[in-house]
């Protein structure tokens, strides 16, 4: 019987492995591949083709409750190291039962901007920081499904590397 995802019970994010970073959502870079209209001789019309491996720039965005000591920190221009680790609530509809998965995403990027957000009162601030993502991967329970490393001509798919073949061909 299937094990049906729910919702994330809870998450945190990290600076740097340790350094927890206070209450904040996120907006998880979208994966975008490049491509190019192909047209001509044996195409009925117009196709896009992507490029294997080759993303659209990635952007994390995390939202503050308020202006924080670390949503400021964030804006140091300086590649950061960020983990968002999640609980994953599951459901076993084989044995009725709750399960959890855990998430965890790392990526590395440049800040691009931070808003400090509003003040009213007895709401939240809304802030943000913004950053460029050159390097992300996921884990789910531990295994690695996803490994983007632009700097270093890295895409991988749960074990495979699409740019492993590229990257010999330039002898990177």
């Amino acid at each position: 019987m299937p094990k049906r995802s729910e919702r994330v019970i809870d998450y945190s994010v990290f600076l740097g492995g340790k350094e927890y970073l206070g209450t904040a959502t996120a907006d998880l870079p979208e994966i975008a591949f490049l491509s190019e209209t192909t047209k001509g001789a044996g195409i009925a019309g117009e196709l896009d083709a992507p490029s294997p491996g080759q993303t659209s720039a990635m952007t994390l965005t995390l939202n503050w409750n308020t202006v924080e000591k670390a949503s400021l920190k964030l804006l140091a221009p300086i590649v950061h190291e960020l983990d968002l680790r999640a609980s994953i609530q599951k459901f076993d509809t084989g044995t009725n039962e709750y399960m959890e998965s855990a998430l965890k995403v790392t990526v590395r990027g440049r800040p691009l901007s931070g808003g400090l957000g509003g003040l009213e009162a007895a709401t939240a601030m809304s802030s943000t920081t913004a950053f460029s993502i050159n390097y992300i991967k996921v884990l789910i329970d531990g295994e690695e499904v996803l490994e983007i490393d632009k700097l270093n001509y890295i895409y991988k798919v749960i074990g495979v590397d699409y740019l492993a073949k590229t990257r010999e061909n330039l002898a990177l």
